[in-house]
């Protein structure tokens, strides 16, 4: 079943009707309009800002005692006015842009920019951070109900004066397929991020082999000098990661860092991008360059290996 949707993103024909689709005259003349509402959503916090300010102060000129109230009152519109203008900007451009793509490949796909992903998926993939983000949560109308956002996680430590400081530890994307997978334990894959002139392997923050696991070496040395393999699980770890599955993480690991987790409800990969995918527009650029086929090829290739990394543990399992 994973075959058939790696198929769906890598489609060229695909591609080709989302490119007709958008050029079309209709949807031309729709997609600028919408364009316009966000430029001006965007520029429009500026004028009200200033204006704004101009009237405090004369206001706080001629009533001094009030001030303090005025500036609460004042800031309270304010936070619920920019809240409320970066939902009409985000739902915009889902509803114009992000969401009418995916469902020309997967029909019952939804997307919930701001609601937060499960934070122990997050915590299994790099496990050593403190703080865990998540945004542009989307649930593909796939069989396996897979679900992607955007991370970034920090972890916390103290300077030279003794301040705490928050560190980045990863800027991402994850995908997750909730699927029953029967194994007994876990399996983690986790990329090297150095070694050392002995050869130790150090792992960032995706976290170092803790007491409960096993380490498994691989026939392939490409692999073994990009990854780790710690394992609970003795009797699936051998049977699941054949070298198939093992080229798809290797031909990764010249273009990003990648984590793999998996246990018995679900499979899970983080992709250290160090940037975000479909991020909402915040310069009238940004708003230009926006167009439909481009906000699908952010992610198909993406997407396909996951398709063809699930297709190939299923058959194993």
């Amino acid at each position: 079943m994973g075959q058939k949707y790696r198929n769906r993103f890598t489609d060229p024909e695909i591609i080709k009707k989302i490119e007709k689709l958008e050029k079309s005259p209709q949807a031309q003349a729709k997609l600028q309009a919408v364009k316009n509402g966000m430029r001006e959503k965007i520029k429009a916090p500026f004028y009200i800002g200033c204006l704004g300010i101009i009237i405090i102060g004369i206001i706080a000129i001629r009533i001094n005692e009030f001030v303090f109230i005025l500036i609460y009152l004042a800031w309270k519109f304010w936070s619920k006015y920019l809240k409320k203008n970066k939902e009409d900007i985000a739902n915009a451009y889902i509803d114009n842009f992000l969401l009418p793509i995916l469902k020309e490949i997967l029909a019952d796909t939804t997307i919930n920019y701001f609601e937060l992903m499960d934070l122990v998926i997050l915590e299994k993939l790099v496990s050593d951070s403190d703080v865990y983000h998540s945004n542009c949560h989307i649930i593909f109308g796939d069989f396996y109900k897979t679900e992607f956002c955007n991370m970034e996680s920090y972890h916390y430590r103290e300077d030279s004066n003794g301040h705490k400081e928050s560190v980045r530890d990863f800027t991402g994307q994850v995908l997750v397929a909730k699927i029953p997978t029967n194994i007994n334990g876990h399996i983690r894959i986790v990329p090297v991020c150095k070694k050392n002139f002995l050869g130790h392997k150090n792992y960032g923050r995706y976290g170092n082999i803790r007491k409960d696991e096993e380490v498994f070496e691989t026939e392939s040395m490409a692999f073994n000098d990009a990854y780790s393999i710690f394992y609970t699980d003795d009797f699936y770890v051998p049977l699941i990661l054949d070298p198939k599955i093992l080229n798809i993480l290797t031909n990764w690991k010249d273009k990003m860092r990648v984590c793999f987790y998996m246990n018995n409800k679900y499979i899970s990969l983080a992709f250290e991008s160090n940037e975000f995918l479909f991020s909402i527009p915040k310069t009238p650029k940004e708003v230009d360059d926006l167009s439909m086929a481009g906000e699908y090829e952010k992610i198909r290739w993406k997407l396909a290996d996951f398709y063809n990394l699930i297709n190939l543990i299923g058959e194993k399992l």
